[in-house]
């Protein structure tokens, strides 16, 4: 987590000094929506097939349906319950339903469960992906003509996570020069969307940085996102009786800070970029002791409640 603070303060810097002006914010970003991002959707799913946890897989991919499916129609009536504004409506959305599963998400389950659960990590991520790339762009372009929505079905993000499914699911593989030299693009999507963020922070004027951070709104989303819909998602799940580790696994993706790609959404189809970037980097600094509580809190509540 320091890396990627340090990484979001040279793009902060940078965007200060005027090494990175103005200019350089639509090339990056769609640098990163369309090359870099893809990339690294196709790696991350480019693992073995692994069918002894078959239960597993079944069970993590409902899970990750009934989490998405229900956090969709909550933060939907939540934000017509709210009144936002066209701009706002759908960055709040998505802030709210697509978290930092495919870097942050996959580390921390890596680092708190151990490497044994990458596996069930990805699983989880595959509607994620595919959510991500429809959804997500629909609710951030609702006022989009029909050709426009059909277009979704030619994004390179989308178009990735496809491709990547299949080698989730087939026996089929890319050679090992070509994966590799995907893998190495795939990997310059973390550090480019922190620099990036950083740019997105520093053009913002110190007035309305502090507008933001005393909007009632910002906070709600911080809360939601980092603690009340995780529990929400997962409380009725301890009575089913499931292993602790699956549960574990998708508590921690679901806990995850918002996803950095809602910024680039917002920046490209039109949105409240400001109000994504500030939710972004304090979700981003908070999730740090909200995912390990949270955890512990599941591991007290779980022999209770099976």
């Amino acid at each position: 987590m320091i890396e990627l603070y340090l990484i979001f303060g040279i793009g902060f810097i940078a965007y200060r000094l005027g090494w990175l002006g103005t200019g350089s914010r639509p090339v990056l970003t769609n640098l990163l929506l369309y090359v870099t991002l893809p990339c690294l959707i196709i790696s991350s799913l480019h693992v073995p097939f692994d069918p002894s946890v078959g239960v597993g897989i079944g069970v993590l991919i409902l899970l990750s349906i009934y989490f998405l499916v229900s956090t969709a129609i909550y933060v939907r009536l939540m934000s017509a319950w709210l009144r936002l504004g066209k701009e706002t409506s759908g960055v709040f959305q998505n802030l709210l339903l697509f978290g930092n599963q495919g870097f942050i998400g996959v580390a921390i389950v890596t680092q708190l469960l151990g490497p044994d659960y990458l596996f069930l990590a990805m699983v989880f991520n595959l509607v994620y992906f595919v959510l991500i790339w429809t959804y997500g762009i629909w609710v951030m372009n609702q006022t989009a003509g029909q050709s426009r929505i059909m277009g979704l079905w030619k994004n390179p993000g989308l178009l990735a996570t496809l491709m990547g499914l299949c080698f989730f699911f087939l026996p089929i593989s890319l050679p090992h020069v070509i994966l590799q030299a995907i893998s190495s693009v795939g990997k310059m999507t973390v550090p480019l969307s922190m620099l990036v963020i950083g740019c997105f922070t520093a053009s913002i004027p110190f007035r309305e940085w502090t507008h933001y951070m005393r909007l009632k709104l910002t906070w709600f989303i911080v809360l939601l996102r980092l603690v009340v819909l995780p529990l929400i998602f997962i409380l009725p799940v301890l009575f089913l009786g499931l292993p602790f580790e699956w549960i574990a696994v998708a508590l921690l993706l679901s806990a995850t800070p918002c996803a950095p790609t809602i910024c680039l959404f917002a920046e490209t189809y039109g949105g409240d970029t400001k109000l994504a970037t500030v939710s972004v980097l304090l979700t981003t600094i908070a999730a740090s002791g909200t995912v390990v509580l949270l955890l512990e809190l599941v591991r007290l509540l779980h022999p209770l409640l099976t």
